[in-house]
């Protein structure tokens, strides 16, 4: 039988399936179905919302601001670095350390992404790193989709093993201070038990990769000579902007880890806007411009505002999903299958983790399961609920390389893979992303089978 919620959920599908076939754009495909909930739920009442409130106020109530905000205040840092020049500079620095070795370039930059997902959230690591990357490999005349969807991966990846590279991580580990396991889950706890399972997901993520593109380049690239010539220090175009945005850069990032290790009471998203905000104050235009309103429309012409827009319409389409209850459903279904065997369990939510956060994105899905893991402990103390949260931060975080969609840093990615000539397509990404997903998740699956009542328990 066709009911309101399973027309919600046919809406929900049909969105999905229209964003990954790249039939339209996937932001047009989003607010297209956004639209289509909108008027069903006027049409049905199918929505819960509270009384004397509107559906239009309650949808609106189910996008991440606060990721929003986050991903807008770091696009800002990015354009007036790339104002200032300082891609270009990074890409001939990156070209001449790697000596014009695509594959060592590759290793290099993914590294450093995977580096600062542990001290930074993978959306900001990508955001610094990708525009770098296309101009590397303009300037080397090289296919760029490898070496972003290493970075994509790797961040996603290395997000894994911090309390705050990854949104669906922090969630967790706020969560977790409810229930009076914050001596698990701080920054040294993640570090400590997904550290080595990140390094070894990581090494397995880059040797696929390594055989899956290994016709990608059988020699260095002729532009490579000329390129390791140039002068890093020539293509700077405003010092000054460059040294005042990255300094802002450096505090507002410092202000990220403050906020989380001090349990500060301001919103991540609200230290990035605030950054951003002074950079620009501090920030002049490059010697072309004659006034202000040009140097600040060269930065808003730099922002990714379709992402933005898209990012919204994909929260509200999941909102929608969830207030008619099939995330929760989903959640209380595994719970239900598998609660009698405490490891089976925990390799459940491993699995429908990451098979959930590749379709859905993995923040709605770890904010529809904290509920009912915390709920299981509550109505049975005798259920340890820690290695449930760990196997959720394992497939929430693995589960997002699966597809262009699956968290906040892929969608980032394939929207800069936009600015060059080679944009990322979902067929692409998920030859690479599936493998990787399933490879990393039998990974988090002996972790959960070895160290369940070792690493992961409370107790």
């Amino acid at each position: 039988m066709l009911t309101a919620p399973n027309v919600v959920l046919l809406i929900f599908v049909l969105s999905f399936a229209l964003i990954l076939s790249e039939k339209m754009h996937r932001t047009v495909a989003a607010w297209l179905g956004c639209t289509m909930m909108l008027f069903f739920g006027h049409i049905t009442n199918v929505f819960d919302f509270d009384e004397g409130s509107s559906l239009e106020h309650e949808m609106l109530g189910w996008i991440e601001f606060e990721v929003i905000g986050l991903l807008l205040g770091m696009m800002i840092f990015a354009a007036l670095l790339e104002i200032s020049g300082f891609f270009e500079f990074v890409a001939i620095k990156a070209s001449k350390l790697s000596k014009g070795d695509p594959w060592r370039l590759i290793v290099y930059l993914g590294t450093l992404t995977t580096l600062l997902s542990l001290v930074i959230d993978n959306v900001t690591a990508i955001i610094i790193i990708a525009p770098i990357t296309l101009r590397i490999c303009k300037k080397m005349g090289i296919s760029p989709i490898p070496p972003l969807l290493a970075e994509a991966i790797l961040s996603d990846t290395g997000g894994v093993a911090s309390m705050v590279g990854d949104p669906p991580n922090v969630m967790i580990a706020a969560a977790a201070q409810d229930v009076n396991l914050e001596h698990l889950f701080g920054f040294n706890g993640f570090l400590f038990r997904l550290g080595f399972l990140t390094l070894i997901a990581w090494i397995i993520t880059l040797g696929y990769m390594r055989w899956y593109y290994r016709n990608w380049i059988s020699e260095k690239p002729e532009s490579v000579a000329s390129l390791l010539e140039e002068d890093e220090w020539a293509v700077i175009d405003d010092m000054r902007l460059m040294k005042s945005t990255l300094l802002i850069l450096f505090l507002t990032v410092v202000g990220f880890s403050l906020t989380e290790f001090l349990h500060l009471p301001i919103q991540i998203h609200a230290i990035a806007l605030s950054g951003a905000g002074l950079a620009l104050v501090f920030g002049r235009s490059i010697p072309d411009h004659q006034h202000n309103e040009g140097f600040l429309n060269d930065v808003i012409d730099r922002v990714e505002w379709q992402a933005l827009l898209f990012f919204a319409g994909l929260f509200m389409l999941v909102g929608a999903v969830g207030n008619v209850g099939y995330l929760k459903s989903l959640a209380i279904w595994i719970f239900d299958s598998f609660g009698s065997n405490p490891v089976m369990l925990a390799v459940a939510v491993v699995w429908v983790s990451a098979i959930a956060s590749a379709v859905i994105d993995n923040i709605p899905f770890t904010a529809a399961m904290i509920p009912v893991i915390i709920s299981i402990g509550e109505a049975n103390p005798s259920v340890d609920i820690a290695p449930l949260f760990w196997a959720l931060a394992m497939g929430a975080g693995f589960g997002g390389n699966a597809t262009p969609i699956g968290s906040s840093a892929n969608v980032m990615t394939v929207s800069i893979s936009e600015r060059g000539d080679e944009p990322i397509t979902t067929r692409e990404w998920m030859r690479v992303g599936l493998p990787v997903m399933f490879l990393t998740c039998i990974v988090a699956t002996i972790f959960i089978f070895l160290f369940h009542g070792i690493l992961y328990s409370s107790i």
